[in-house]
């Protein structure tokens, strides 16, 4: 019962702290005749809480199902399109008090030498709550559990030109008795990541659509993904499944000009026994 309680209790602190301090924008972007960023951060609870902020290199994996997950590496090498070492953070700690804001500044010193393309790092937002020591030399010592929210979100360097483009290769549907999967990999072809709309469609013999998915997909380097569909949906017969992937734009900044490719779109039938 103890055990279920700390667990209970870790995951409600963990959603409380989440919800009291936002952060904004999720990605900051950067150029070379912008070599600079903000971001901010907000505390909309009533306790005073210890905010700092650092800099990791890190971009999304998958394994052959199309499991995603974050791989963070801690040196910095400019084969990975890092940036983490060139930013400075100010303030890079700070306390922050009820219901107030502070905007943070960073700043990009990168060398001249780096090739056309898109440079990125995660910026880790890290808070707990504001505590006082106090002396318990004279009672014994007493255990306090200090919770710390590490949020994570991005900035981006753009070094011109920068083109991102996208592939869909490898198609494949697993039709097993609980769900129909498409997996397909999606292979990055420019020189930065692909930020995109990825809609995938179902359509039956008669061209009707039997289920749609639309999702945000960031693909930094190249990805296997997984769409998976109810296949009590699906009646016995043929299908067709539609993949598209569209360029998202709308959070760029003017300064910098994104080269994109055109829309891919892609099918593949498959049947239902």
């Amino acid at each position: 019962m103890k055990k279920i309680f700390l667990l209970f209790l870790s995951i409600f602190t963990f959603n409380q702290l989440s919800s009291q301090i936002l952060i904004s924008p999720y990605i900051v972007y950067s150029d070379q005749q912008n070599k600079f960023g903000t971001f901010l951060v907000q505390n909309e609870s009533d306790e005073i809480y210890e905010i700092s902020v650092s800099f990791i290199f890190g971009y999304p994996i998958s394994d052959s199902l199309g499991l995603l997950s974050m791989e963070y590496v801690e040196q910095d090498s400019s084969e990975f399109y890092s940036i983490a070492s060139s930013l400075k953070a100010f303030p890079r700690k700070f306390l922050l008090n009820p219901k107030q804001r502070q905007v943070v500044r960073m700043t990009v010193k990168t060398p001249d030498t780096l090739s056309p393309g898109t440079y990125w790092s995660r910026i880790v937002t890290s808070a707990a709550p504001h505590t006082i020591s106090q002396d318990t030399s004279g009672k014994g010592i007493t255990a306090r559990i200090k919770f710390v929210l590490n949020q994570v979100t991005t900035v981006i360097y753009r070094v011109e030109p920068a083109e991102a483009g996208i592939d869909i290769k490898n198609i494949s549907v697993i039709i097993d008795s609980s769900q129909v999967k498409l997996l397909h990999s999606l292979i990055r072809t420019g020189n930065s990541p692909f930020f995109g709309d990825l809609v995938v469609k179902i359509l039956d013999k008669d061209e009707n659509v039997i289920e749609e998915s639309e999702e945000f997909v960031s693909v930094y380097f190249d990805l296997v993904k997984s769409v998976s569909f109810d296949v009590s949906k699906f009646k016995p017969g043929k299908y067709r499944a539609e993949i598209k992937v569209v360029l998202n734009e709308s959070e760029d900044i003017p300064e910098s000009r994104l080269r994109s490719t055109q829309p891919i779109f892609r099918t593949v039938e498959f049947e239902i026994p």
